[in-house]
């Protein structure tokens, strides 16, 4: 049965969860992000919303560019840090043990080990509430076939499920 509550069904969406990476006169930030999703197939653009007093706002904005790594189900170890500890209070990097890969066009790392990557460049930034959405076009991407993503549902980390059918219409 349905309720009505605008603060607790908010809890209610299930996404994925991304490490978004930014690199800034040498400093490099990790930051977890539910809020990202694809905009556009051709081009092919990438959205992130990032809140305006993160640290992470600052780096994309003034790098114009950022990565997104799409977390495997191995990875919420990972998620939890870059999502609940401030660039300015620890090294994300060190405390978590992330592993990273260079990246080919973008100056952030990529983490390694996630289930999509994503290079992007900030083609534009809006305003969107409380945070910025920063729209990024896609210059390369990685994915492996053989991981499976980090869901995030009700506060908590979740792996994908099994495969259900879309009816008797289908396969």
């Amino acid at each position: 049965m349905l309720r009505e509550d605008i603060e607790k069904s908010q809890e209610y969406f299930t996404t994925t969860v991304a490490l978004v990476t930014s690199e800034l006169s040498g400093k490099i930030n990790v930051m977890s992000a539910e809020w990202s999703l694809r905009v556009s197939l051709d081009p092919f653009l990438m959205a992130v919303f990032v809140g305006y007093r993160r640290g992470t706002y600052r780096m994309i904005r003034d790098s114009g560019e950022f990565g997104l790594s799409y977390c495997s189900d191995r990875q919420g170890h990972l998620a939890h840090v870059a999502g609940n500890y401030s660039i300015n209070d620890v090294d994300k990097f060190q405390l978590a043990g992330f592993n990273t890969m260079k990246s080919r066009y973008i100056r952030a790392p990529l983490i390694d080990g996630a289930i999509s990557c994503f290079e992007c460049r900030v083609i534009d930034e809006f305003k969107v509430g409380d945070h910025a959405a920063f729209i990024g076009e896609v210059l390369t991407a990685y994915y492996d076939p053989e991981a499976s993503p980090l869901v995030f549902h009700n506060g908590k980390f979740w792996k994908k499920g099994e495969r259900i059918s879309k009816g008797p219409w289908t396969e």
